[in-house]
């Protein structure tokens, strides 16, 4: 199954700033029609580039030349040839050597700072979610985990008796139509049992049901509630599709359901926000000060989102612009790019980060907001 992208996420994010480079490295491995990785020409001109910059400031170069050459090594002999994308966090001196193998497309980039740059990846976690895919009949299932396109079967049951035709009519054919039922009956509850397993083994956010409609009353009625509210679809496919007739037949409906995930949480924002005392704001300076504070429980940042802006290495104040020194205790701030500081921020504090492709609400609000676990600007009451 693929990685644990949001372990890997939480793992960087807790890494403190560093006075070492350190490289983020983004790689879009897939060959062209030549079987040649473009993104692989240029990268010994890029780390030459790298190597100019932090000659020139006096960095550790030696650290950076240690992960130079075992990214090198990697690329050029160990490079996964299952992987579509490879996301690479180095370095020598901090002992940082993390390497994950993407199975979804990635534009190439690299990054070399005092901190891991993390965009890209909370963009990946937010873009693919876990889905459950189940094809059922009324004797046999097959559930598939679909996580960042990389499909896994990961249960199947079946009805533990052959549903034969019945010739007699009468009272014999009532009895022998009572007995399929309830053989369908324990067959679709087995397997909504094993389904229930498999949501809280894989950490699943929805499920797509599908068979033909005949059993779609009865593969409804044995999922517990909070699995109905799971579910995406039921659709039309046989249980003997493979996985490419699968993955192709789901792959709009996972985007489609992103994208009103979107629409929702930017809904939400925006009612909050427009509400007296609403557990919403919008903007550089406001969500910077409410990370800072620690209230949001979920950042909303458009795609594009770029800004630059200063952290204070005391305290951890995080402010638009570059401000020499932090309004709080003094202390000197560090420049920083705020689309990385707000993502590992907002991590820290265990929030929901949700990558808006676009949204004219948060176009003008400089492309980011955040929804809050509280206020603690609000007018206090008047006692008598």
């Amino acid at each position: 199954m693929a990685t644990d992208l949001q372990a890997v996420l939480d793992e960087l994010t807790a890494y403190p700033s560093t006075e070492h480079p350190f490289l983020s490295i983004y790689l879009d491995i897939t060959p062209d029609g030549t079987g040649k990785r473009q993104s692989l020409v240029n990268l010994d001109q890029d780390f030459e580039r790298i190597a100019g910059q932090i000659k020139q400031r006096g960095g550790n170069l030696e650290s950076f030349e240690a992960d130079r050459d075992q990214i090198m090594q990697l690329v050029n002999q160990d490079l996964p040839v299952d992987a579509q994308g490879l996301a690479i966090f180095a370095c020598n001196a901090e002992g940082v050597w993390n390497v994950v193998p993407l199975q979804v497309p990635v534009e190439t980039q690299l990054y070399e700072d005092r901190y891991p740059h993390i965009f890209h990846l909370a963009r990946i976690i937010d873009d693919y979610e876990t889905f459950a895919v189940v094809l059922v009949d009324s004797q046999d299932s097959r559930i598939f985990v679909v996580s960042l396109n990389e499909a896994e079967k990961a249960g199947e049951a079946d009805a533990g008796e052959n549903i034969r035709r019945f010739e007699a009519g009468g009272w014999g054919q009532m009895l022998f139509q009572r007995r399929i039922d309830n053989v369908i009956k324990a067959h679709h509850k087995e397997m909504a049992d094993k389904l229930g397993r498999i949501i809280k083994r894989y950490g699943v956010q929805h499920v797509i049901l599908a068979g033909n409609d005949s059993i779609k009353g009865s593969v409804r009625e044995a999922l517990p509630t909070q699995i109905q509210d799971m579910v995406v679809d039921f659709i039309n496919l046989d249980i003997r599709s493979n996985m490419q007739s699968i993955m192709e037949t789901i792959e709009p409906m996972m985007r489609e359901v992103e994208r009103m995930q979107e629409a929702d949480d930017v809904d939400d924002l925006e009612t909050e926000v427009n509400s007296k005392g609403g557990l919403g704001c919008v903007g550089i300076g406001d969500v910077a000060l409410a990370l800072t504070k620690g209230q949001v429980r979920m950042l909303l940042m458009q795609q594009d989102f770029a800004a630059m802006g200063g952290e204070c290495p005391n305290c951890g104040t995080l402010r638009p612009g570059l401000r020499p020194t932090c309004p709080f205790d003094g202390t000197e701030m560090q420049q920083i790019d705020l689309r990385e500081a707000f993502v590992a921020r907002a991590r820290q504090q265990n929030a929901v980060i949700q990558i808006v492709e676009q949204s004219p609400f948060l176009v003008e609000h400089e492309g980011v907001g955040a929804l809050l676990y509280y206020r603690d600007d609000a007018p206090q009451e008047q006692t008598a």
